[in-house]
């Protein structure tokens, strides 16, 4: 061989994108159900990185693959298994502390109405009943 030869560089065709089965599929729902890193979902399923990521990417039509609906579906299941669990040590223990993780972190009780939290609130609190034209001096009532 010349010395031509041996300093070419040799460009590897990219690898095959690898086919997933069912199978396959159900293993990486179920790991990212119980709130496995993708990392370590990847290694499960034996997947270089590189296949990792062109098996994630959306269709050309923006679909999701196989494996990211996978995926999806995993998280979404584990997420309501958190929240049934939650409802559940709420309701039949009275337990106030999954009340009040339920209220600040699925339903979102007291965060305001997504603007900037830093806006001034405005409450009304009326101690007595009022007739409407006591209210209409107090509060801007556009009467239709």
């Amino acid at each position: 061989m010349s010395d031509k030869q041996l300093t070419k560089k040799q460009t590897a065709p990219a690898p095959a994108l690898p086919f997933l089965s069912p199978h396959q599929l159900e293993v990486a729902r179920e790991l990212a159900q119980e709130g496995n890193r993708e990392h370590t979902i990847r290694r499960a399923l034996g997947l270089t990185p590189a296949q990792w990521k062109r098996l994630k990417e959306d269709s050309e039509e923006g679909e999701l693959s196989p494996l990211a609906l996978a995926l999806e579906e995993g998280r979404a299941e584990g997420a309501g298994e958190i929240v049934a669990f939650m409802k559940d040590k709420m309701k039949n223990e009275g337990d106030i502390r999954a009340a009040e993780w339920l209220a600040d972190r699925i339903y979102k009780i007291n965060k305001g109405d997504g603007n900037n939290e830093d806006a001034p609130r405005v409450l009304i609190q009326i101690n007595a009943a009022l007739s409407p034209e006591d209210y209409g001096r107090i509060i801007n009532v556009e009467r239709a």
